[in-house]
């Protein structure tokens, strides 16, 4: 098991340590399973996540 505790991510076109919340297993782009770090999210905030690339996106709800 990895002993990483946070993660880089961009949120609204600004990079941020977050503390990582869980981890799940993903899909690659080859379609291969992969446990992914998923990072802990504020209240009216949406992970984002591309296939393909490695840099997690969160948006943040303008009403939330």
């Amino acid at each position: 098991m990895n002993d990483q505790t946070h993660m880089i991510v961009l949120v609204q076109s600004q990079f941020e340590f977050r503390r990582i919340a869980e981890y799940r297993l993903m899909a690659d782009e080859c379609g291969r399973l992969r446990n992914r770090a998923v990072p802990e999210l504020e209240p009216g905030e949406v992970l984002s996540v591309v296939p393909g690339q490695a840099m997690y996106r969160i948006v943040k709800n303008p009403d939330g």
